[in-house]
């Protein structure tokens, strides 16, 4: 039996019901430090003095009396301090142990102690569970600080981040369900990256009404194959999109200025070349705009620039873009207007300046120059073209619509 024991990798000791042992293997030799000849006869509390004598005690008489095997999960993780000198990096100083306590067959008062090393199953549970501590932490990190929606095959939204809630102004049970068109993203198809990789960009409704302008990322690899519920990451842009739009306003009337104005025509431009999409401009000019700032002062003048540039934004159609070109001077482009309908537009305009009233001068007008952009003619060509046809209004008597002189054809077009 002795010569058995010692070949097993588990310490083995047998001790009667007093704790006295009465036998020790090889492997508690070498694992305890205590040679066989001064185990034998001795207790265990002797020999290990902060062991928990009272609860091995019962644990011992449980398994004699019922002949059964018991089990003891020391508080500690082991029973017999073995320190771990081999292992690096441990989350244990000691050896863990599982202690099985059997009755020695063939004699009620004795009973087997058997020590088994399972230091490596724990290491992996302790750093398991260390690995699941740090996961939720980073999962909280995302969750508090990046704005990510999660959505179901329907385009509806089944979670939001907490990130998301606070900036939207959204509870967690009212944003559930909504779907991604009613918060203002639009349908998830058309929530790709376009050709060029551009991300797009939408506003969503906030709680309160107002619009928080995110950029949508659609999240690769965390779809639920068996739910089809995919997730969006969505970045904060409200401020760039303040910045820009402070960029390519006039800070006065708040409509386009001519930087922005420029980037459109050059964006109809190649539209009409691309597409066939034809388009007119028109340039405005205030009649006599001199003689406010003279006689009112130019606090008058600016109250005139504001309401004309309302006026004018509120005549026009929403496709229509409106700048202000310089000093008194706005420009409107009209995409896929003909010569006839711009220059009824800006006849539209015309009556309407003359119509409102302007406090505190009373009366207003303002001419007006229309040009049809050509195909192939550049923006210089076109807006000087209108400009000449202004000036025309402007040397008829003003307050009138003059239509430019179609464009020169292009050098390789004459007949």
């Amino acid at each position: 039996m002795q010569s058995i024991a010692d070949q097993l990798s588990s310490g083995i000791l047998i001790v009667d019901d007093a704790l006295n042992v009465l036998a020790w293997n090889r492997w508690m030799v070498e694992h305890a430090g205590i040679s066989a000849e001064a185990a034998i006869g001795q207790r265990l509390d002797a020999l290990f003095p902060d062991l928990p004598t009272a609860t091995l005690r019962r644990r011992v008489k449980a398994a004699l009396q019922l002949q059964s095997p018991s089990y003891l999960q020391p508080r500690k993780g082991y029973l017999f301090p073995v320190a771990l000198d081999r292992i690096v990096d441990s989350h244990f100083a000691n050896m863990q142990q599982r202690i099985r306590i059997l009755p020695y067959e063939g004699d009620p008062q004795r009973a087997i102690i058997v020590v088994d090393d399972v230091t490596a199953t724990r290491e992996a549970e302790a750093r398991g569970a260390a690995a699941a501590e740090a996961s939720q932490r980073y999962l909280e990190l995302i969750d508090n600080n990046v704005m990510t929606l999660g959505v179901d095959a329907e385009g509806q939204v089944t979670r939001a981040s907490s990130a998301l809630l606070r900036a939207s102004g959204w509870q967690a049970e009212t944003i559930d369900g909504v779907s991604l068109e009613a918060l203002g993203l639009g349908p998830p198809e058309r929530l790709e990256p376009t050709a060029d990789g551009a991300l797009p960009e939408r506003p969503v409704q906030r709680a309160d009404g107002s619009t928080l302008w995110v950029r949508v990322r659609q999240a690769r690899g965390l779809s639920d194959a068996a739910t089809h519920e995919r997730y969006l990451v969505l970045q904060d842009i409200s401020l760039q999109k303040e910045i820009q739009a402070l960029s390519e306003r006039d800070a006065l009337t708040g409509v386009y200025n001519r930087m922005k104005f420029d980037q459109l025509l050059q964006a109809a431009i190649s539209a009409q070349a691309r597409y066939g999409q034809a388009f007119s401009v028109i340039l405005c000019d205030i009649d006599h705009f001199k003689r406010i700032n003279d006689h009112h002062g130019h606090l008058a003048g600016d109250s005139v620039l504001k309401q004309f540039a309302a006026l004018l934004q509120a005549q026009t159609r929403t496709s229509d873009h409106l700048a202000r070109w310089g000093g008194e001077e706005f420009v409107v482009l009209l995409p896929l207007a003909n010569t006839q309908e711009a220059a009824a537009a800006a006849e539209k305009l015309r009556q309407a300046i003359a119509a409102a009233s302007w406090p505190p001068i009373g009366t207003l007008s303002a001419s007006f120059g229309v040009a049809f952009h050509a195909p192939n003619e550049s923006a210089d060509s076109l807006l000087d073209r209108a400009d000449v046809a202004l000036y025309q209004a402007k040397d008829a008597g003003r307050n009138r619509v003059c239509v430019a002189a179609p464009a020169e054809p292009a050098a390789g077009e004459q007949d």
